[in-house]
C-alpha cells in the first residue's frame, strides 16, 4: 500500500466521511469487495464498481444501491455520512447491541463500556484543550476527528438509555 493510500485507509476510519467515500470503502472492505456485494443482488458487478468509485463522477449509486450497500455491508461509516448530512442526530445499532440482553447479568459490563467511552471522549477533550494553548486553533482534521468521537459517544449513551429502559421494565414486569 503506498503512503497515500495509507493515508486514506487511515482517514476512512477516523473521520465521518462523504457518502461516496463511506460506500466505496464499505464496498471495498466487504469480503468479495462490490463484485460479492453485485452478486446477493443480482447486479452488473462492472456498473456497481463504476457506480462506487469516488473517480467515476459520471456514475452514482441510486436509493436502491445505497441500501442495498448497507445492508450488506452493515458498515458504520454510510450511517455516518447520512447522520452528519441530517446534521443534529446521532445513530447507533441496537440489534448487535441488545440481542440476548439480559439487564441482571449485562448492566455493569455495559456501564464499563460506556464510561471507557466517555473517558477517551475526555482524554480527546484534553488533547483539544491543549491544542488550543499551542496555538489557539482547531484545524479541520482535528475537528472532523472529533466529530467521529462525539457521534460515537452520543450513541453509546443511546444504547445505554435503552438498556436501563429494559431493565426497569424488568424490575416491574
Amino acid at each position: 500500500m503506498s503512503r497515500a493510500d495509507s493515508g486514506r485507509a487511515d482517514r476512512a476510519q477516523r473521520e465521518i466521511l462523504p457518502l461516496r467515500l463511506a460506500l466505496y470503502h464499505a464496498c471495498r472492505e466487504f469480503p468479495g469487495g462490490t463484485a460479492a456485494i453485485a452478486a446477493i443482488y443480482g447486479r452488473n458487478p462492472t456498473t456497481l464498481q463504476h457506480k462506487m468509485s469516488p473517480t467515476q463522477p459520471t456514475h452514482s449509486p441510486n436509493p436502491d444501491e445505497i441500501e442495498e450497500v448497507t445492508a450488506a455491508t452493515r458498515d458504520p461509516r454510510i450511517l455516518d455520512s447520512l447522520i452528519e448530512a441530517f446534521g443534529d442526530a446521532a445513530w447507533v445499532d441496537l440489534r448487535a447491541l441488545l440481542q440476548g440482553f439480559d439487564p441482571r447479568q449485562d448492566l455493569p459490563g455495559v456501564l464499563k463500556a460506556v464510561g471507557d467511552t466517555l473517558q477517551r471522549q475526555s482524554a480527546l477533550t484534553d488533547s483539544i484543550a491543549r491544542h488550543l494553548a499551542d496555538d489557539g486553533r482547531i484545524d479541520r482534521e482535528e475537528l472532523a476527528e472529533c466529530k467521529l468521537h462525539l457521534r460515537r459517544t452520543q450513541g453509546a449513551l443511546l444504547a445505554l438509555e435503552r438498556m436501563l429502559e429494559r431493565e426497569a421494565e424488568a424490575c416491574h414486569g
